[in-house]
């Protein structure tokens, strides 16, 4: 079991409704959860959104809060039903409840880089909901 990783080391997970085509996709890596170290209670990882390409769908998790930190560029998002979108920045920390809306988009010239954690041990068991 590893317990210092690189980047390289994470398992790719497309995050699908941020597909561009079927062979293009918001990169996100998962580093840490259950299969990948036997985390018990979190997940972590790292994704890049591209510039003026993706939308991350309003959607929610079910049965785990999440939290982002933005590492580099900017995005466009929200978090609550009828909230108002806010421009995010290099610096911003995003915390999400569990079962809250929220959704996140790029339309910029630069890609946005974030760090995520969500409280449960699978991006699987936290739960996908899109809200349509």
């Amino acid at each position: 079991m590893k317990h210092i990783l690189k980047l390289e080391d994470g398992r790719i997970e497309p995050i699908k409704d941020l597909m561009k085509s079927e062979k293009e996709f918001a990169l996100r890596r998962v580093l840490v959860d259950k299969e990948m170290g036997g985390a018990e209670t979190i997940t972590f990882g790292w994704a890049v959104f591209e510039p003026k390409t993706s939308y991350h769908k309003k959607h929610y998790h079910p049965n785990a809060e999440e939290v982002f930190y933005i590492l580099s560029g900017e995005g466009i998002g929200g978090v609550g039903e009828g909230t108002q979108e806010r421009k995010i920045v290099k610096g911003d920390t995003v915390w999400v409840p569990k079962g809250a809306v929220h959704w996140l988009y790029n339309p910029f010239d630069t890609a946005c880089e974030i760090l995520f954690v969500y409280a449960s041990s699978s991006l699987k068991e936290a739960g996908y909901e899109i809200v349509e």
